[in-house]
This record gives structure tokens, sequence and C-alpha cells, in this order.
């Protein structure tokens, strides 16, 4: 009776590619999370959570991430963040820059990811310190 033409296959190449290109961004970043050394780099791997990730990666406060759902400011925000990343990960900050320009992005990542560089390590570790133990009150 009726033809549809969403069983053509197109789709699920669609998805595949999608897949395919979301694994290599998350895995560049996680690899930056470890080269920078980020406490919990498997957060790459989260889609909301890798941008505050992300953030923490560039030095900045985490009011920034804030920035990221604020439409035409995202993109700036965006880049700068890579831009600081790109500092971070020993490489000039034009690479950071050059993210926010469709497949141009998944060069830059991956050069920042999987090149040699001076990484710095700009991410506080947490402290899990016990507290001092109590010294007895003398008495006088």
């Amino acid at each position: 009776m009726y033809e549809s033409n969403y069983s053509s296959g197109y789709g699920t190449v669609f998805y595949l590619i999608f897949l395919g290109v979301y694994l290599y961004y998350t895995y560049a970043q996680y690899k930056i999370a470890l080269k920078t050394g980020h406490h919990s780099s498997w957060w790459a791997f989260i889609p909301i959570l890798n941008l505050f990730q992300l953030v923490q990666l560039a030095g900045k406060q985490w009011w920034w991430f804030l920035l990221f759902f604020v439409p035409v400011v995202n993109i700036i925000c965006l880049a700068i963040v890579w831009m600081e990343t790109a500092k971070n990960c020993g490489h000039p900050p034009v690479w950071g820059f050059l993210t926010i320009f469709p497949f141009l992005n998944l060069i830059t990542i991956g050069i920042m990811a999987f090149t040699r560089g001076q990484y710095q390590k700009t991410i506080p570790q947490p402290k899990y310190e016990k507290p001092a133990p109590r010294q007895p009150e003398r008495v006088s």
C-alpha cells in the first residue's frame, strides 16, 4: 500500500559513520586527558561530562561549562577552551582554534592526542588527606 524509503540502508550507514566519528573524537579526548594528568580521563566517553572535562583540561573555571549552553557564545567558548587545551598539550593555540571547523577538527584533535608534545599537568589532583589527629588537651 505505502512504500517507504527508510529501508534502503542509508540510515544505518549514517549511524555507523556517526558512531565511528564519536568514538574517534572521544578516544582522542581520552588520550589528551591521560597525557595532561586528568584524574578521571574516562569522562571523555560520557556526552555532557566530556564538555566539563574539556573545561578542566583548559584550566578554566567551572562556570565556563555553562557557556556551552548559550547559543553563539558556545562557539566562541569552544574555540577559547580548545586553544587553552592545545597550549596545555604543548601545541600552538592555532590547533585549538581550528577545532571549530567541521572535518578539520578531526585532524587537529588527532594531532593533539596522538603526537608528542610537552604536556602540562594543569589538572589539580583530588586530595584525599586524613585530618590530623586531635591532640589531647592539657589541663593546667
